[in-house]
């Protein structure tokens, strides 16, 4: 399966409705097209992890659920994500994550 999937961009689009950008921007990261996330989409997690109103807990809430889709390729790019996100993400702010 490439591209985006309608499952992919439904979520995405409730997560608008809801305003909430972090969990948007993990759905689109972590998405069905089989190529790694985007790099803009990481970009603007780890400016995440700088902001103070960021709330770091549901973002890792978020990524783990994503972990428990029956795609192994929202999985593995979860998982991506999530290193990434403790590679480059705000160290101080990193405890959240363990």
């Amino acid at each position: 399966m490439s591209g985006q999937s309608i499952t992919d961009r439904i979520t995405a689009a409730q997560h608008s409705v809801t305003g909430s950008a972090v969990a948007k921007a993990v759905c689109k990261a972590t998405t069905h097209e089989v190529m790694g996330p985007k790099k803009k989409h990481l970009d603007y997690l780890i400016q995440c992890t700088n902001e103070m109103n960021v709330n770091i807990p549901q973002l890792a809430d978020t990524l783990f659920e994503r972990t428990a889709n029956s795609s192994w390729v929202v999985v593995f790019k979860a998982l991506i994500t999530t290193h990434h996100l403790m590679m480059y993400g705000n160290e101080v702010r990193n405890y959240s994550f363990s």
